[in-house]
């Protein structure tokens, strides 16, 4: 059970992330208090019932609180978290599954871009102050995204996003799915992953989103 509002109170853990400041700008009349490192957390987490964090996080921080009810991971993945314990301790236990779909596709395509049009290599040369001439070998020189292949495994939130992106500049998207059958529609095809040992040698790009416990 929570305790009233009045009581309540939630710690936020991060590194760098202003969490408390945008929770506080909500003007919420709950109690809060933010730490950046792990020695401060391991020191205070006893005063919490919510707790908010992802790579702080450690299992054994469960034997230094009696209070603790609720954790939002601020990731999508959490495979950081004994959840035996949590079910044991009656702590429930929340993920930001797709929070971060629009940010992470767009990261991925900013990649295949960067590599296809050699993006780091015409940032070197500048820094260096070296004009590149004309390169006769294509394997070489700038390319074109338009009529290549990109292989994504997973096409969950990020991966269906990703696809839509890589559409828009005439790839040809090939998905890999649990299921098949159901959903994948942001892709020309979706195969099974039984299916990825033949897709892999036709692709240009090959962009995987599965969960940690599915890429091992």
């Amino acid at each position: 059970m929570f305790p009233p509002k009045d009581r309540l109170t939630i710690c936020f853990a991060h590194a760098a992330y202003q969490l408390q400041e945008r929770f506080l700008s909500r003007q919420m009349p709950i109690n809060s208090f933010e730490v950046r490192m792990l020695d401060d957390f391991e020191r205070r987490i006893g005063e919490a019932d919510v707790v908010v964090v992802s790579g702080m996080w450690r299992n054994d921080l469960l034997d230094r609180t009696q209070r603790l009810r609720f954790i939002q991971a601020i990731s999508a993945g959490t495979d950081q978290f004994d959840r035996g314990k949590l079910t044991e301790r009656g702590i429930r236990l929340a993920s930001a599954q797709g929070l971060n779909s629009r940010a992470v596709s767009e990261h991925a395509m900013a990649l295949i871009l960067a590599m296809t049009r050699k993006l780091p290599e015409a940032r070197d040369n500048l820094a260096k102050h070296v004009w590149r001439g004309m390169i006769s070998d294509m394997t070489q020189r700038e390319d074109e995204l338009s009529g290549k292949t990109l292989l994504i495994i997973g096409l969950g939130g990020i991966g269906s996003r990703l696809a839509q992106l890589a559409k828009a500049f005439g790839l040809c998207v090939i998905g890999i799915k649990r299921n098949p059958a159901t959903g994948g529609e942001a892709a020309d095809s979706a195969h099974g992953l039984t299916d990825l040992k033949t897709l892999l040698p036709a692709s240009r790009f090959c962009s995987s989103h599965l969960p940690a416990e599915q890429g091992n």
